[in-house]
């Protein structure tokens, strides 16, 4: 698979995952670069609790879906519950004081819908983008020194 393949080389003296650590840290300072420190804090707050609050649902939903299923820790439901009324606020409210930038990044979080299930899923899976896909993850594993 494109995605799973190269975002999960882990970095094999500091045990880190070393191409999703370089794509974020692209992403940071392309972002830096256009624009103020202060986007960047309002860009990953705005997409951290959407996604956090997502992840509560999900615990929610498991709960209810399959209850008889062994957990390591059982979470009280108080937890998920405010988690998800914070993050519907906290995604909510920036809309209206910067429309433009939850529009831009609401819209680049929806394009990795199709490129999990084009890249990873295998639904979509060109020849020349797996060859290319290979390559580029061997040459970066090597400079990255990952497993």
């Amino acid at each position: 698979a494109v995605v799973s393949t190269q975002s999960t080389g882990v970095n094999k003296r500091f045990k880190t995952p070393m191409f999703a650590l370089l794509f974020v840290m692209v992403t940071a300072t392309l972002f830096n670069l256009a624009g103020n420190v202060y986007s960047l804090i309002n860009t990953a707050s705005f997409t951290s609790f959407a996604f956090t609050s997502l992840c509560a649902l999900g615990l929610i939903v498991l709960r209810r879906k399959e209850p008889d299923t062994p957990r390591p820790a059982k979470v009280s439901l108080f937890f998920p519950v405010v988690t998800i009324l914070t993050g519907i606020y906290l995604f909510i409210v920036p809309w209206f004081t910067n429309t433009i930038m939850c529009g831009v990044w609401t819209a680049m979080t929806a394009l990795g819908i199709p490129i999990f299930f084009v890249c990873v899923k295998g639904y979509f899976r060109p020849s020349c983008l797996l060859n290319l896909s290979g390559t580029i993850t061997s040459f970066m594993g090597r400079i990255l020194k990952s497993e």
